[in-house]
């Protein structure tokens, strides 16, 4: 499949489209009722194709290393279909997939936590490319712990 580029200098388009979903720390500890969503914040750049690190910041404001992972890929028109798998750190946490639009940078995602702190939680990402040519997103990450 062949990608379009960001930008007259930028990395394709599937380079960016697999930073969209990157960082998800979510091995903070953080009290929260079952009903408020813990939020990160994250900044995070491709280091190799389907590959993005960089950092989160979490509920309790301690900055910790992530990466992504692009594990699955579709084009429909100017939307991009990705799925990720999210570290942080060397600790397995997430399954997300959603969608990057390909006209504005943004990308929205949605999943699950699949090991650590929050396993069960639903996950909310919305994101933000920034940077075309180093294919950099920025954004947050919603996690509602689970119940019972």
């Amino acid at each position: 499949m062949r990608f379009r580029r960001l930008g007259r200098h930028g990395r394709p388009i599937a380079a960016v489209a697999l930073a969209a979903a990157i960082p998800i720390t979510l091995v903070q500890p953080a009290a929260a009722s079952d009903s408020t969503p813990l939020i990160w914040s994250f900044d995070k750049c491709a280091v190799a194709d389907g590959v993005w690190q960089g950092t989160a910041q979490g509920p309790t404001g301690v900055s910790e290393p992530l990466e992504t992972r692009l594990t699955g890929l579709r084009q429909t028109d100017s939307v991009l279909h990705v799925d990720f798998d999210w570290q942080v750190g060397d600790t397995y946490l997430a399954q997300l997939s959603g969608i990057l639009n390909l006209k504005t940078g943004a990308v929205v995602m949605t999943g699950r936590v699949a090991e650590g702190q929050y396993a069960g939680s639903q996950v909310h990402e919305e994101g933000q490319l920034y940077d075309a040519e180093n294919s950099c997103f920025a954004g947050t990450i919603q996690v509602l712990p689970a119940t019972g």
